[in-house]
C-alpha cells in the first residue's frame, strides 16, 4: 500500500473566525488531524493542528472564545 492510497483528497478548510471548539468538531467529523485556515482578505493560508487546539486547551484557554487565527501556523 502507498501513502497515497489513504490520503483523502479532500481537504478540510475553515475561515479564521471559527472557534477551536467548531474547528475541533469538524475536524473530529472528517477524522483528520489538521484543517486549512482561509482568510479570503489576507494573503496566504495556514493550518490549525490538533496539537494546536491541544496546546491552547493546555494553557486554559477557552475553546468557545479562542479563534483559529489566533492558533494557526503560518507558512
Amino acid at each position: 500500500m502507498l501513502v497515497r492510497d489513504a490520503m483523502s483528497s479532500v481537504v478540510l478548510t475553515i475561515g479564521p473566525a471559527h472557534t477551536l471548539r467548531q474547528a475541533a468538531r469538524l475536524m473530529s467529523a472528517r477524522r483528520v488531524g489538521a484543517a486549512v485556515v482561509l482568510d479570503l482578505d489576507r494573503c496566504g493560508i495556514g493550518i490549525l493542528t490538533e496539537r494546536d487546539i491541544l496546546n491552547s486547551l493546555g494553557s486554559g484557554q477557552s475553546p468557545d472564545v479562542e479563534t483559529a487565527s489566533a492558533h494557526t501556523t503560518t507558512a
